[in-house]
């Protein structure tokens, strides 16, 4: 059923195909001829010079001529995805090689249910091709199918991929390994991965390179065909300094910060001093942008109610003195 965790070859299924019953048909014909034609060489070669040589050799050939039905048999059912080694079934008997064809590829849970004398030889299993879950189901019991129509999808949903879409002028800072963020839509949490594609082409239309990222899903909370926002993380600094958005203003020709005086508590009766600081920016996102240059570690900047100080700025002119208002 769908949601059924699975692993690989486990049965999904059980089909009554009529190639599969007729595949194990000439099998079993061809083994008895080649058991008849195995029996004749070794009675020729017993009788010593009471038969000609020509004999023998002809002997011979159709006993590798036997042997090569035998082997085009076995692959048949091998493609059909039942497994079978004829090599160990030397010494059995004609009974117990039917049983093992009628069953053949058949679970011993599964098998120990079903009547021997009643059961079709057509059955083949539909196995699980890896450790997942059923993510969609398309037939129902009884159902006729045909050899190309799905009947299972089983995913992988531990690791989901992450399809991204890169400016083609951005491309050349990509590369696989990289670290990759993603935030679903409507969710407040990030999911990290790594890039593991990067295509080789543009589209046409859109000029965007698409990417490949994959992601640990232990708990399922990543569903197919999401949306959301993805980051690609170019380079990571420990030590590095970030302010958010809101608290950088454009002064004309320059970014600028409103930093906080160090006498800011010492002098309660003076006026509140913030300093007018120009930064170089380096990377950013939609939070926060990194400043290279312009703020010291630790220096305390105006975020909520800069723009107050912004207006303020720009009426008063004050160029590259300092911002003085009123607590």
């Amino acid at each position: 059923n769908i949601g059924d965790q699975v692993q690989a070859g486990d049965v999904l299924a059980i089909v009554d195909a009529a190639q599969v019953g007729q595949a194990k048909t000439q099998l079993m014909q061809a083994l008895a001829e080649e058991k008849l034609q195995r029996q004749n060489v070794t009675r020729l070669k017993s009788a010593g010079g009471a038969v000609a040589r020509r004999q023998v050799l002809e002997a011979e050939a159709a006993l590798s001529k036997a042997q090569a039905a035998v082997l085009s048999a076995e692959q048949a059912l091998i493609n059909l995805g039942l497994p079978v080694d004829t090599g160990k079934w030397h010494g059995l008997t004609e009974r117990d090689v039917l049983q093992k064809l009628r069953f053949l590829g058949l679970p011993d849970d599964i098998r120990m249910r079903l009547d021997e004398r009643m059961s079709s030889t057509n059955l083949v299993p539909v196995l699980a091709p890896m450790d997942g879950v059923v993510v969609e189901r398309q037939v129902v019991a009884g159902e006729v199918v045909n050899a190309s129509q799905v009947l299972f999808q089983v995913a992988d949903t531990s690791r989901m991929w992450l399809m991204l879409n890169v400016p083609l002028e951005e491309s050349h800072r990509l590369s696989v390994g990289q670290p990759v963020q993603f935030r679903p839509d409507g969710s407040r949490k990030d999911v990290t991965g790594s890039l593991n594609w990067i295509s080789t082409s543009a589209d046409k239309k859109t000029r965007m390179i698409r990417v490949r990222a994959e992601l640990p899903n232990p708990n399922g909370q990543l569903r197919d065909e999401t949306f959301g926002t993805g980051q690609i993380i170019l380079r990571e600094e420990q030590n590095a300094i970030v302010v958010p958005n809101e608290a950088i203003h454009w002064e004309g020709c320059c970014q600028i910060v409103f930093v906080r005086d160090k006498g800011y508590f010492d002098r309660p009766e003076s006026p509140k001093v913030f300093h007018v600081r120009s930064i170089r920016l380096g990377a950013r996102n939609e939070r926060f942008a990194e400043v290279i240059a312009g703020v010291l570690p630790g220096e305390v900047i105006v975020t909520a109610g800069s723009d107050v100080l912004q207006a303020q700025l720009l009426k008063n002119n004050l160029g590259e003195g300092c911002a003085c208002v009123a607590e």
